[in-house]
């Protein structure tokens, strides 16, 4: 055959791509004979959407294109492809913030029938997704099972007048930018007022009528606050009656509010029982959280976290708000429905904040360093209370909340108690609590609570004989400056406690700073000491004075200047004595002082 013809040469090539084409399929169907055939294979289709409705609903594989990420599951093979394309279950997220409207429609078409959920952010300048999100959840709300919105969505909501018999989450975050509208009203139309299934709602700086039929039946409920006025209390009552089986109430400054000009709470006339209620969470002044406290039953509460900010000037006064809440807080911090006791305490005070918080499981502060590890563990708290004040309290005004807050909860079974940041307890205070402290073994103190402490277990055996705190075995001193007088008065009060029969048996030092000689001076009191991983070698004679003419037992000793320790570690001494920038009146907290 003549194949340098051009016209021979086509046919030619034809066929050649011909035979290419054929092997191929072969190929082809090879492939699909040997997957066929291999041990993943034999997984039956439910199985495999299952194993696929794992993944992730979105990732976004570069700054600018974001991709469903089970899309990826369809170009691994043939049968995958058509398994994952055909189940509508693998494509009812629909997020319209990620997805362009053909996007959108395609995934719907995907989804079918099955129960979606809708999520986006909603804006002026994005009027395509506006529309496509406005037409697609009119068409579609019958069967959206979650709906989460934030931005500018008012709008939207005005439209969705159908009944929504599927829905169970409804979430709204109202957007802080400037060009979004001050206010945002969950309107009475919305879902014809039907939703038989909703059972959380989330309402982020927006607003619903109390008497909203949206509220019935619902289990978790959370509201932030908004521009709309604080309900009545009556009002306020007759909806939570309504809501029998709420398990978690998250309410932010949206409880009715008290009347600071007679700042007193009568015997309630009315309550509000909440007889699923498990965990309570309301942030708000302190006397409006003492007034929603003291109309609240929860007969199967375990979790309490009351965040408040007081009115008041100074402890005792007659704007006192925050004596006010503490016996409210009490009676819900504890009751005959906790399986344990409280057996972990922690105190964080500091200038203008009173922290309280305390766990039914022992060592639940373990980890428990800074505020970010704080918050951290006090989600599983049972009790969480924090009163902040911006205007700032008189002198002893955080000391004395904390030791009100003492006096009214049940401490037969603390085993942990831990003073964080700058908590300051007197020495009065500690010997007001220590006989129902009985099984205390294990205690942290910040440099501002040491001397006081010690001070407490140096007094002299009640009346019974017996040592205080009989069960205290390990002192945990967190940043403590060991300087030369520190050392000895702690040694001395280590002496007391094993001469009362009541010896500590390990003294944890790790974050400490100090000298070799005062970790020897130490370990020959208490047989287990953890001492710092690096010890002084020179500095400030307070650290090394051990031979010199100052007194063990001088109390003048002046702490050491922050601008001798350039040779050792600095975090160290972020939370050092700082003698040379504190007051006289400060410094009386510190041993060396």
């Amino acid at each position: 055959m003549d194949t340098s013809s051009a016209t021979a040469q086509d046919h030619l090539l034809k066929a050649i791509e011909d035979e290419i084409k054929v092997s191929q399929r072969i190929t082809q169907e090879l492939i699909y004979r040997r997957n066929a055939l291999v041990p993943i294979s034999r997984l039956p289709p439910e199985t495999l959407v299952e194993i696929f409705s794992l993944l992730p609903f979105a990732a976004d594989d570069s700054k600018y294109v974001p991709h469903l990420a089970r899309i990826r599951v369809t170009h691994v093979c043939h049968r995958w492809r058509e398994i994952a394309l055909y189940s509508p279950y693998l494509w009812n997220y629909i997020n319209f913030t990620k997805l362009t409207p053909a996007g959108i429609t395609e995934i719907l078409a995907r989804a079918k029938m099955s129960p979606l959920h809708f999520e986006g952010e909603i804006t002026p300048r994005s009027k395509a997704r506006f529309s496509a999100l406005r037409r697609q959840l009119e068409t579609h709300i019958s069967h959206t099972r979650h709906l989460t919105l934030s931005g500018e969505f008012h709008a939207v909501l005005e439209r969705l007048k159908s009944p929504a018999p599927s829905l169970v989450s409804l979430s709204l975050t109202k957007s802080c930018r400037p060009y979004i509208s001050s206010q945002c009203i969950i309107p009475d139309s919305l879902f014809n007022g039907t939703a038989p299934k909703l059972t959380r709602l989330e309402l982020l700086g927006c607003s619903i009528g109390w008497k909203s039929p949206l509220l019935k039946g619902l289990q978790t409920l959370k509201l932030t606050p908004s521009a709309q006025e604080k309900p009545t209390l009556e009002d306020w009552l007759d909806a939570l009656n309504e809501m029998s089986q709420l398990k978690t109430l998250i309410l932010d400054s949206t409880t009715p509010a008290i009347s600071y000009d007679n700042l007193h709470i009568s015997e309630p006339q009315r309550t509000a029982t909440l007889p699923s209620l498990t965990h309570f969470d309301i942030t708000g002044s302190a006397g409006d959280c003492a007034l929603a406290l003291a109309h609240l039953v929860s007969p199967a509460l375990i979790s309490l976290h009351v965040t408040s900010e007081s009115q008041s000037w100074a402890w005792g006064g007659d704007d006192d708000d925050v004596r006010l809440l503490i016996p409210y807080v009490a009676r819900n911090a504890h009751g005959p429905q906790d399986t344990a006791p409280l057996q972990t305490i922690l105190f964080n005070g500091e200038d203008g904040r009173a922290e309280i918080v305390a766990w039914t499981a022992p060592d639940a502060d373990v980890e428990v360093c800074n505020s970010v590890t704080l918050i951290k563990a006090a989600v599983s708290a049972r009790l969480v209370l924090s009163v902040t004040s911006d205007h700032g309290w008189r002198d002893e005004t955080e000391t004395m909340i904390l030791d009100a807050m003492l006096s009214h909860l049940p401490l037969n079974a603390i085993s942990m108690l831990s003073a964080q940041n700058d908590t300051r307890l007197s020495k009065e205070v500690w010997l007001s609590h220590a006989p129902r402290l009985t099984k205390l073994n294990r205690v942290l103190l910040v440099p501002t609570a040491v001397k006081a402490f010690r001070e407490m277990l140096e007094e002299d055996a009640p009346p019974n004989g017996r040592p205080r705190l009989p069960q205290l075995t390990k002192l945990i001193l967190s940043k403590v400056s060991l300087t030369l007088l520190r050392t000895h008065h702690l040694c001395n009060m280590l002496v007391k406690r094993k001469e009362r029969g009541a010896p500590v048996e390990a003294l944890d030092l790790r974050t400490c700073i100090g000298t070799e000689r005062a970790i020897e001076l130490l370990s020959e009191t208490v047989g287990n000491v953890q001492g710092p991983a690096e010890t002084l070698k020179v500095g400030h004679p307070a650290f090394f004075g051990w031979g010199g003419s100052v007194s063990p037992f001088d109390e003048e000793e002046e702490l050491p200047d922050s601008d001798g320790y350039d040779e050792c570690p600095g975090s160290w001494y972020d939370s050092m004595d700082e003698g040379s920038e504190r007051d006289e009146e400060e410094s009386d907290d510190y041993d060396d002082d």
